[in-house]
């Protein structure tokens, strides 16, 4: 047998304290209770960027530790030696964690809506200037979509424009959009 508190497995101490962990995070999750903060002013190696969850996140590693304890009390249990059982624990417990991550990125992540818009795919649509356009300064767009709502873009012409005015853009170079007066 392994080490124990109390009468109990150090494996079992393990899996309960991080399944109490994932029950307080699931429940203070809903009121705002923010667990990718940086309290100590030092990196946050819960928080990456990229889209989707860091698989250092809290929830993810507090399932790693469930699945530690609780296959390890198993195995311990199991009468292997007590050599293999943290060993045999870690690998299971990875795997676990890794399903989960990669399920969660999967289904859930992905399913969620970009809020992207892709410039190219706006060639040819209205927008109405907001800030006036001069051939010597950009000026601003606003380009409305069914898909993504209202977004703004900066522009330029080669001909002055003036505010609330109907353009059509021709193209983009480096996120600024090329427009010119809509043919009436």
């Amino acid at each position: 047998m392994a080490f124990e508190i109390l009468g109990t497995s150090v494996y079992v101490w393990i899996a309960l304290i991080s399944i109490l962990l994932l029950i307080v995070l699931a429940v203070m999750g809903g009121y705002g209770f923010d667990t990718d903060a940086d309290v100590d002013g030092g990196p946050d190696y819960g928080e990456f960027s990229g889209p989707g969850i860091s698989p250092l996140s809290l929830p993810i590693v507090a399932a790693f530790g469930a699945s530690f304890g609780s296959l390890g009390a198993l195995f311990d249990r199991a009468g292997f030696s007590t050599l293999f059982v943290p060993v045999l624990a870690a690998i299971g417990a990875i795997i676990v964690s890794a399903a989960l991550f990669f399920g969660v990125q999967k289904y859930l992540v992905s399913a969620q809506a970009s809020s992207d818009v892709q410039p190219n795919a706006l060639l040819g649509h209205d927008a109405q200037v907001t800030v006036p356009i001069r051939q010597d300064s950009q000026g601003q767009i606003l380009v409305i979509t069914d898909a993504r709502g209202r977004t703004l873009f900066p522009a330029k012409a080669n001909e002055d424009i003036t505010r609330d005015e109907i353009v059509e853009i021709i193209g983009f170079a480096g996120g600024v959009a090329n427009v010119r007066k809509k043919a009436s």
